[in-house]
């Protein structure tokens, strides 16, 4: 049975540094030794190793290869992972400059990271003549640097005119000023935000600022590094791609394919937030343990998304969550899912969106855990706080001369900021009309009780051929006749009406007009005109 292989291509100095920290922990998870890609003996990696490995010789001469691509403009992190892993990576796949991008989009996409766009192609094209299914891309990059931001979308844009058919994923690590040393991110951002969403079918949102509040207060690392944050990111990566390597509860894999068919219900609503549990410190993960159930409200607390946005103020278009762990705690995972998904703001237009996946094989760090990636309109946020930066230095063209003089217009720019501004009016907009569905949704479900109406006369209609036997005829009285009752204004559709209460509902019965009085029953009334006419004849 062939597996999807998946290739994954680091761009950048975070990239780089995330992708290799990532392979190394998919190599303990598997049994494979990271420095030269070995198994003890003659032994098979465990799992669907081949997802993302490729084998090198046969027997006890085999080695593992991971189906990955580092770049970077600067040499010196791709010179350092070298350095710590000689014989795991293919060499051909270190591709780096002399040069880097000094923090600069335009420089990345359209100067020196052009001039390297051939020698990473040929590279991307030849891992994907030896997979035996392509299932799909991955591409590690931060949106902040130059590098990650410029070249790493001019790679995108290529694979995808290159090769349409297969799906790509970005791992995107959004900018944010308390991790920051350059004043550009916001520019390199959303220069990068449009090709991401015209390039990618779908984009893993991972935001330094809510990175480095977790690693704080989940993590208790009172002044977290910048490999603190990339262990986390890599982290969920792992568990993301879990059942890409792993069978799980009666399924043999779940692609990357078959993962963003069911989490991207529109193709430009593609930017997906995740959070995963529990969350200990790396030294106590192993020992300490949350219950199923507190794992999962916690994959739904603002407390434990890698995007700072509370998904609870947004609305879930579609939702994936995947379960690592015992396979006895299916039931109960079952049923915590059920009893959560009970309390959350889904939209009516996608009721069935909700995906769970289970995986027997642990992770390293954790006995069981759990991940959710979620479509969900709160990511707004996240794009609207980079926007912010952006127009403050953009409204007074602060640092602009850099990427002007690196080939970008003004309109160029401008028209970049106005696109990034529309895909927030369309997660605003789904959010509005998942509101509204679920408005509309509580009235169908729960219609208000109607009330009896109120007599009215009858309009004057001719009189019918036979009465009924049973109507008695009354005899003219003495007593006045009684005026009609004045006709009740009709509701307007905005009125609701009341349950009215038992002692009035009573009253309204027999207050009723006695339907066989002359002046509430057009028969009747004939009949008694009937009699007066002959009585008038005799005398």
């Amino acid at each position: 049975m062939k597996v999807n292989n998946n290739i994954i291509i680091s761009v950048g100095q975070a990239g780089v540094q995330i992708g290799d920290m990532f392979w190394k922990t998919l190599c303990g998870e598997h049994g494979i030794d990271p420095t030269d890609g070995r198994c003890e003996g003659e032994s098979k990696p465990k799992g669907n190793w081949n997802g993302f490995f490729s084998q090198l010789g046969e027997g006890s001469d085999s080695s593992y290869i991971p189906r990955a691509i580092f770049v970077d403009l600067e040499p010196s992190v791709i010179d350092a992972v070298k350095g710590s892993s000689p014989g795991l990576y293919n060499p051909a796949n270190y591709i780096s400059s002399v040069e880097g991008s000094s923090s600069n989009f335009a420089v990345a996409n359209q100067g020196k990271g052009a001039e390297l766009l051939d020698d990473i192609m040929s590279r991307v094209d030849a891992e994907i003549e030896k997979c035996d299914l392509p299932g799909g891309i991955i591409m590690i990059h931060s949106l902040g640097g130059g590098t990650g931001s410029g070249l790493g979308c001019l790679i995108l844009s290529e694979i995808k005119a290159r090769h349409p058919e297969i799906p790509l994923l970005s791992a995107a690590i959004m900018p944010s000023a308390q991790v920051s040393s350059v004043v550009t991110e916001p520019y390199n951002a959303v220069f990068a935000l449009e090709t991401l969403k015209n390039s990618c079918d779908a984009c893993l949102v991972f935001d330094n600022e809510a990175l480095f509040k977790l690693t704080q207060e989940a993590w208790l690392i009172d002044n977290p590094t910048l490999e603190d944050l990339n262990r986390l990111v890599c982290e969920v990566l792992s568990e993301v791609t879990a059942t890409m390597r792993y069978s799980g509860y009666l399924t043999v894999e779940i692609s990357l394919r078959e993962l963003l068919t069911n989490l991207v219900p529109q193709p430009d609503l593609h930017f997906l937030i995740v959070s995963t549990a529990p969350l200990y410190p790396p030294d106590d993960s192993k020992f300490a343990e949350q219950s199923v159930d507190e794992m999962t409200q916690a994959l739904f607390s603002k407390d434990y998304v890698f995007a700072k946005c509370n998904p609870l103020d947004g609305f879930f278009l579609s939702t994936a969550v995947i379960y690592r762990g015992k396979v006895a705690d299916k039931p109960k995972a079952d049923s915590a899912l059920a009893k959560v998904r009970e309390q959350l703001p889904l939209t009516n237009w996608i009721p069935t969106a909700f995906k769970i996946g289970y995986v027997n094989e642990p992770s390293l760090t954790r006995n069981k855990s759990m991940v959710m990636i979620a479509n969900n309109t709160s990511v707004a946020t996240v794009l609207e706080r980079i926007c912010e930066k952006f127009d403050q230095l953009w409204t007074r063209k602060a640092f602009a001369n850099w990427y002007l003089d690196g080939g970008m217009t003004e309109e160029e720019i401008e028209n970049s900021r106005n696109f990034v501004g529309s895909l927030i009016e369309a997660y605003v907009s789904s959010g509005e009309s998942g509101k509204k569905s679920i408005e509309a949704s509580s009235r169908i479900s729960r219609p208000a009780p109607r009330t009896r109406p109120a007599a009215t006369p009858p309009k004057e209609t001719p009189p019918a051929t036979e009465a009924s036997p049973e109507a008695p005829v009354e005899a003219e009285s003495s007593s006045p006749e009684p005026e009609p009752e004045p006709e009740p204004e009709p509701e307007s559709e905005s009125q609701v009406s009341e349950e009215p209460e038992s002692s009035q509902a009573e009253d309204d019965l027999t207050n009723l007009p006695d339907p066989m009085e002359p002046d509430h029953n057009p028969i009747a009334k004939a009949m008694q005109e009937g009699i007066e006419n002959a009585s008038d004849s005799k005398d």
